[in-house]
């Protein structure tokens, strides 16, 4: 027997649906997953279909995945999580010439592909779409799934044939990539976060324009840089005093479309409306998510971890400082004067440093 179903994402099923479904009727016992590049907003959402069906910390489920440094559009947080995962292994196609050519490939890695085997059936899944926020769910995007039961034989030999056909294509790019290792790893990092790359960031799919045209908005070169970038530092100024009288607030007022750095889209909102979630950890202590939403004072509002429960006693004056630490997840600290000036002096290199209408300074690098 052969199945046959398709992708037509924004309008019909999108390449997240599409691998839930699989997952949802076949008892997956091995994952190989070619695309040209991950952003973390991707990996994020596809990690959340994955343990939906209890597959991403089974280590009984093989993962093999096989992405570029092409043209640096995959985040290094991308990889980490990945990489991770238990009986998950990762390979770089084309390594060696990226990292010697500042990027730019040798020959391209263009795949997008997405290869399931289960007990007497196997499925494929060829698209367009790469593991990004906008290949998985939001872009437009076509492709096909085919799933065929092996049992069948002659009955769906053609179907066997292609799905072959691209499993050897895959096993052939498996051995000619680099695994992905602590080394390789951090060659990428450093030169993923260069300072001219911040500064003139290449775009993905995950990076659309803003929807706000207002002046004094955000340009669209400024939120690629908060996209692409791992730390944003902010001046508190005078936090609201959100908790009753003579308690030190948590509401911490920002820039509106700062939501771009916590993995948001640029999208207009009514004010007034929850955002997300943004998982938050202070000085390495237990994590936990606060709400982020647009508010009716047209800036973006995130709640903070309350004052002295293992953090600082209030957040008024203070200059704070948010590091990206996996995909998920944000550590919070607080900076000194001569922190804040280094801070300052980094984001200046990449032209990211902004100040608001009110005076407070923030940046990202």
């Amino acid at each position: 027997m052969a199945e046959i179903s398709y992708i037509t994402q924004p309008d019909g099923q999108s390449t997240s649906a599409a691998i839930s479904q699989v997952l949802l009727k076949l008892a997956v016992n091995q994952m190989d997953i070619a695309a040209a590049y991950m952003t973390s907003s991707g990996v994020r959402d596809l990690l959340v279909v994955m343990n939906q069906h209890s597959v991403a910390k089974d280590k009984n489920v093989k993962k093999r995945w096989i992405t570029s440094f092409d043209y640096c559009r995959t985040d290094p947080l991308a990889l980490e999580a990945i990489h991770a995962l238990p009986s998950s292994s990762v390979r770089i196609y084309g390594a060696d010439a990226c990292l010697a050519n500042n990027g730019v490939p040798n020959v391209p890695f263009h795949p997008k592909s997405f290869l399931f085997r289960a007990a007497h059936q196997y499925c494929a899944l060829a698209g367009s779409g790469n593991i990004s926020r906008s290949g998985l769910s939001r872009g437009i995007e076509m492709g096909l799934v085919v799933s065929v039961n092996k049992a069948c034989g002659a009955e769906v030999q053609s179907a066997i044939s292609a799905v072959d056909a691209l499993r050897q294509s895959f096993e052939l790019r498996w051995q000619d990539a680099m695994p992905l290792n602590i080394r390789l790893l951090a060659q990428y990092r450093d030169l993923y976060e260069k300072a001219d790359r911040l500064k003139n960031a290449v775009p993905t799919e995950d990076d659309t324009a803003s929807s706000y045209k207002s002046r004094g908005s955000l340009s669209n070169d400024s939120l690629k840089k908060l996209r692409i970038c791992r730390r944003l530092w902010i001046e508190a100024g005078n936090i609201t005093k959100n908790r009753g009288p003579g308690l030190p607030g948590n509401q911490l007022m920002m820039k509106r479309l700062s939501r771009v750095f916590f993995g948001f889209e640029p999208t207009q909102v009514p004010k007034n409306t929850l955002i997300g979630q943004v998982n938050i950890s202070i000085y390495q202590d237990r994590s936990d998510w606060y709400p982020l939403t647009y508010s009716d004072n047209s800036m973006d509002k995130l709640v903070l971890p309350i004052p002295g429960a293992g953090g600082p006693e209030h957040y008024d004056g203070k200059t704070l400082f948010f590091e990206q630490l996996d995909v998920n997840r944000f550590q919070l600290s607080v900076g000194t004067s001569s922190n804040k000036a280094a801070w300052l002096r980094r984001s200046n290199l990449i032209d990211g440093a902004f100040k608001m209408s009110s005076g407070r300074q923030w940046g990202v690098f």
